[in-house]
């Protein structure tokens, strides 16, 4: 592994680059719309849509990494030895892309006694106390990634869900209810682009609501591949080479609509993204589940790249509360939720110090 060495100063800037753009969302509320369990709204991308994603005014992503032996996670990008790279700035010096290293060895505890995991948000950065999780399906009916909607059901109700209690600061139940699904139909003649993606986002933002009440979950079919503009950092499964992520999150800010909180999941049931098989509901709704539940509890925890990150410890620095837990092997321990169990990977807790799939 290579070992980075920062000074304060680095870490000063780091933290203040993954402010760029995001300066309008300090003040946390959410413009609410109304939401029908079970309903799925057919929805258009308009030139109003691109004309917003052209003209956004920020926009922070944090990529899953694919884990798989030949995908390229060797990039100048995403392994320079100046650390500040996690923080670069793509697409016009608007896109701000962090990504954590996919295994790190974790050392004792060092003195005066600290645990070099545990989540730290010096910057009191803005968290999820309270939302809905909005699925957007693209190009096919929910079934494709299984059933998404259950699953996030389950989730809320479950005692998984509580783990976040210690960073978001309440204990409520039914925090995270399922907002009204949509369906889009988006040509698609190469990889999306992430401009593609913030398309996709607008327009579903524009239907239901914006603001840290909302996390629109992007959901992409199977063989659709998604890059970040100018660069060769990709979920592309059908190309090695390039095939450096299997799903992001990530916020953006519109000049028209405002703040909006969202997810990517690329068709998750490939090598590389897919939870190890046999599981209790096999490998397309686990798979799917697995990332959907890493994406939506990181955008909980840390929805702009400002709140909670491990950065006690170099191994494990910029990693969020699933990147540290992450299975490198894609086998994950079952846990029930809502009395269903499901194949999913753990989220760490700072009052275990450790990975935990109970509050």
């Amino acid at each position: 592994m290579k070992i980075l060495r920062l000074s304060q100063d680095s870490v000063r800037m780091i933290l203040s680059l993954s402010l760029v753009g995001l300066l309008s969302a300090t003040t946390v509320s959410a413009q609410n719309a109304q939401s029908v369990r079970g309903e799925t709204l057919s929805l258009q991308v308009v030139p109003a849509d691109k004309a917003a994603a052209d003209s956004n005014k920020g926009h922070h992503v944090h990529i899953l990494p694919a884990r798989l032996a030949g995908a390229n996670r060797h990039s100048a990008l995403l392994n320079s030895v100046d650390s500040t790279d996690r923080f670069t700035a793509l697409s016009g010096r608007k896109t701000l892309v962090s990504q954590a290293p996919l295994v790190a060895s974790v050392p004792g505890v060092p003195p005066p006694g600290y645990y070099p995991a545990d989540l730290s948000n010096p910057a009191n950065g803005p968290v999820v106390i309270t939302g809905r999780s909005n699925p957007v399906y693209v190009n096919c009916t929910a079934s494709c990634w299984g059933d998404p909607e259950t699953f996030l059901d389950h989730l809320d109700d479950s005692n998984f869900m509580h783990i976040v209690d210690q960073y978001v600061g309440s204990t409520a139940n039914d925090r995270y209810k399922e907002g009204t699904a949509s369906s889009i139909s988006f040509p698609v003649f190469a990889p999306l682009t992430d401009n593609d993606i913030l398309q996709l986002a607008h327009a579903a933002a524009k239907a239901h609501g914006t603001g840290y009440g909302h996390i629109y979950h992007i959901f992409l079919p199977k063989g659709v591949d998604v890059c970040f503009t100018g660069t060769t950092i990709c979920y592309s499964p059908d190309n090695l080479p390039t095939f450096v992520f299997c799903a992001y999150h990530g916020s953006v800010d519109f000049t028209d609509i405002g703040h909006v909180l969202f997810s990517v999941e690329p068709f998750q049931d490939v090598a590389g993204c897919s939870i190890t098989q046999p599981s209790p509901n096999g490998s397309l709704i686990d798979s799917t589940s697995s990332t959907l539940a890493h994406e939506t509890i990181e955008t909980i925890t840390d929805p702009d790249g400002t709140a909670w990150i491990a950065l006690n410890s170099l191994g494990v620095i910029f990693e969020e509360i699933g990147d540290l837990c992450l299975s490198p092997s894609g086998i994950e321990a079952t846990s029930i939720l809502d009395g269903k169990a499901y194949e999913i990977q753990s989220m760490y807790s700072n009052k275990f110090h450790a990975c935990a799939n109970v509050p």
